[in-house]
């Protein structure tokens, strides 16, 4: 059997993500606009999230895509990055999930609501809090939810319409659960 993360390498990949989400979602309304005024607020939440990632010694689990993607100038993410990056709310979901900060996964074609991932994370009030209140669930819960998971992802890779939505939902929490199955496989 592979080991598995601990709770505190969830909670921190699950604040790596929720960083990452944020700046997904700051670069598409920049890439949307085009307004130098955003691009220099974006600066400035950069330069927060990187104070941010330093004080709570989170900049060791970067990976060197994460690095490169956070250290990047506002406004300078391909639209294919902007999308990636907007998609990783459903491994973040996974993952509090997993932590037991959220009850239930939605449905494999209904996605995760940032705004209620969000709240998951910042109702703790301290990233410490939030860090010490996660609990994984048993390998009893997750190997289901990943089989379900790969069973959806085989059935709608590829597809147009609605199936590519089920697709992206399924390849994000796929990558998310097998990480959570086996700590060295890619982290979510």
């Amino acid at each position: 059997m592979n080991e598995r993360p601990s709770d505190l390498e969830v909670s921190d990949r699950s604040l790596v993500l929720y960083a990452l989400v944020r700046r997904a979602s700051i670069e598409f309304v920049i890439a949307e606009t085009q307004d130098e005024l955003r691009v220099k607020q974006g600066e400035s939440a950069r330069a927060e999230t990187d104070r941010w990632l330093a004080r709570e010694s989170l900049e060791d689990v970067l990976t060197e895509t994460e690095r490169t993607l956070f250290a990047a100038r506002s406004g300078t993410w391909p639209p294919e990055v902007i999308a990636d990056g907007m998609w990783r709310k459903e491994a973040l979901g996974v993952l509090l999930w997993a932590l037991q900060h959220v009850a239930a996964l939605p449905p494999i074609d209904e996605e995760f609501e940032v705004s209620v991932l969000n709240q998951r994370i910042e109702s703790y009030g301290s990233e410490s809090a939030f860090r010490a209140n996660g609990r994984l669930r048993g390998e009893d819960a997750i190997e289901p939810v990943w089989r379900e998971t790969d069973t959806w992802l085989a059935a709608t890779e590829g597809r147009d319409g609605e199936d590519a939505t089920i697709a992206s939902i399924s390849a994000e929490r796929l990558h998310a659960l097998t990480w959570l199955r086996d700590r060295d496989a890619a982290p979510a």
